[in-house]
Parts: structure tokens; sequence; C-alpha cells
């Protein structure tokens, strides 16, 4: 009788495909902005930049958006959450200024942002002084007289830090003319040494900082704006080119459509007990 025996089976060979080896270098700055082609400036949340004031979130520790560190005065990047000590204050480069007549609804009333902008000033024709001293149409909505001042905020090494808007509206109003009254007075002389010439915005560094203003009646923080200095076509060449993207993505851009408003920023806010446009 044959002796049976029980056999294993033979396992089987498991045979592993071999992946190709990743390579060992990637050169990152051959890539640069792929993915980025089809973005423009109306895809992009761009920060507003405005002076803390005493209602403020950022000042409210009960706020999730509340900063130790933040004071009344300072400068803050909505976007980013960075702030500025307002005394030191920041670079920027102003890229490109847009005038803008802005029609809100009453608080509570309104939808967190302008209900439209308008660009033609002959909206203000429309316009009627109310007793709360706002230029209301004739449908109850309320027009205020905005600068936008588009700007590329820079460190204190004049490196770029990122893009902004800066909205001055209300007393600050007069601040932004006074800005644009600076820019277009710069002259610089033309490399033929014959005459000067007015460079182009992005070609120039500002430096703002704010201080506490006051009337007969209010007190708020606004801002002081001196010029710092003009960039050089050679050895900031890098720097300009991205001042320059963003001026043209912002004029080719209806940049306005993707702006977050915020409704607590268009009414007066104290400052020990006083009011503020910020």
């Amino acid at each position: 009788m044959q002796n049976a025996q029980t056999q294993k089976p033979q396992a089987k060979e498991v045979q592993v495909k071999k992946q190709a080896p990743l390579p060992s270098k990637i050169d990152l700055e051959a890539a640069e902005g792929q993915g980025s082609e089809f973005v423009t400036a109306r895809d992009q949340k761009l920060p507003i930049l405005k002076i803390l004031y005493a209602n403020s979130p950022v000042l409210d520790e009960s706020d999730g958006k509340y900063i130790e560190t933040a004071k009344q005065g300072d400068i803050y990047s909505e976007t980013s959450g960075t702030v500025w000590k307002g005394k030191e204050g920041i670079y920027v480069v102003p890229c490109l200024f847009i005038n803008t007549f802005n029609e809100w609804k009453d608080k509570g009333e309104s939808i967190g942002r302008p209900v439209q902008i308008h660009t033609d000033p002959s909206i203000m024709s429309q316009t009627s002084r109310s007793d709360d001293n706002k230029d209301r149409l004739p449908n109850g909505n309320y027009v205020e007289d905005t600068g936008n001042h588009f700007v590329y905020i820079l460190d204190k090494n004049f490196q770029p830090v990122e893009q902004a808007l800066i909205a001055m509206k209300s007393t600050q109003k007069k601040k932004s003319k006074t800005w644009c009254s600076m820019m277009e007075s710069r002259r610089v002389p033309r490399k033929s040494g014959q005459g000067s010439f007015k460079p182009p915005y992005w070609s120039t560094i500002y430096k703002l900082t704010t201080t506490k203003e006051s009337n007969s009646q209010n007190s708020w923080y606004g801002w002081v704006i001196d010029f710092e200095k003009y960039l050089d076509g050679n050895k900031d060449a890098e720097l300009l080119n991205q001042t320059k993207t963003f001026y043209e993505s912002a004029m080719k851009s209806d940049i306005f459509g993707k702006i977050e408003f915020n409704e607590d920023n268009k009414e007066l806010k104290k400052v020990n007990n006083s009011s503020t446009p910020f």
C-alpha cells in the first residue's frame, strides 16, 4: 500500500512590478507659474488693507479674528491677517488708481458689499445730503466717493509681500487726492538728458503710516503718505516686472467683481468714544 503523504503546495512567486524611480532633481524655477495660466485678477480675492479702529473684530477678544498684539491705528490685511504697527508703517508700490462711487444700503439691510459700484461721477448729481450727512439717492441708498489705490506691499528690504487695495473715503478721501497729486507731480530726467517724464506709478515706493486725527466733534486714525524712492530699471527689474504685471491685470479685469467689502468698514466707528471712517 502506497504511503500517502500530504504535500504542501509550493508557494507561488509574487512578482512585484518595479516603479520607475522618481527624478532626483526637479527644477521648480523652470516650471514657475504653471497651473495659473488662466487665473486672472477676477479669480482672486484681493486683500483689503485698512486701519484698525476700536470696534474692529481683530481687537475683540471674543472674536475669532482677534490678534493679541494688534492695536488701534495699526494697519491690517484682511486676507493674510498680517498686522503692521501704524507708527512704523509699511512700504507700498502704487500700481493703479480708480475712483468709484459705491452705492450702499443702510446697515442691517446691506448684503455686506455695495449694491452697485458706479464709475461715472454724474451719479453724485442724483444725490442729496441727508440728516445723517450721507449722499442719498432717491431709492434711499447712499453713495460714497471712494479713491481705490491698488498697491503692492513691500517688506523693510523692499521685497514684494502681497497685493492689496486701499479704499479711501470720507475723511480719507482728501488723503487720496493728495496722494494722487503727489504721484502726478513726480518727474525724472530722460536718458537723453533733455527734459523729464512722469514715471509709471508702479515704479515708485511710498511709505504709509497712521496718525490720530480729530475735528471739533470726532477723532479717528488716518493715513500719512510719504514718498520713499524710485525703483531702478536695472537693479529692481524683477520687482518692477511684478508691479507692472499687477497693474496690467487690474487694468484688464473687472476686479471690483471679486473684492469682498466688509459692511462694518463702511460705517463710522468709535475710537475712544469718537468716530472713525475705518
